[in-house]
């Protein structure tokens, strides 16, 4: 499968002013993941060129909103979210309100990503 290039996933990530680190591994089952103590980005290269793309975005947007809210903050914010969807009989992670707004925030904005438009 073709990824992106290293320049091309630092770029992306400086284009929204972040200084987060990114490791790129397939030790994980998950596409993607924030660390907001290291703010860090995992990446899992098992995927697309579009999937990939699209877990990076995911994972900027937790980074953007810890650098918004600050670690404690955030890391709160998003326990409390985990904690209310479990309450009301949903899953903590699918349903929670952070997930589903990364979710959103990565697809639209792999719409405006210029090398997304040749692939359609």
């Amino acid at each position: 499968m073709k990824q992106l290039y290293h320049w091309e996933i630092q770029s992306i990530i400086d284009s929204y002013d972040l200084e987060s680190i990114y490791f790129i591994t397939d030790s994980s089952r998950l596409k993607g993941q924030y660390i907001a103590e290291d703010d860090a980005i995992i990446l899992n290269p098992k995927q697309t060129k579009k999937e990939f793309t699209l877990s990076l975005l995911h994972e900027i947007c937790h980074a953007l909103d810890c650098k918004k809210l600050g670690v404690t903050k955030y890391l709160k914010k998003y326990n409390q979210a985990s904690q209310i969807a479990l309450h009301n009989g949903l899953d903590f992670y699918n349903d929670n309100k952070w997930e589903i707004r990364a979710e959103k925030f990565a697809h639209r904005e792999y719409k405006l990503l210029k090398f997304n438009k040749k692939e359609k």
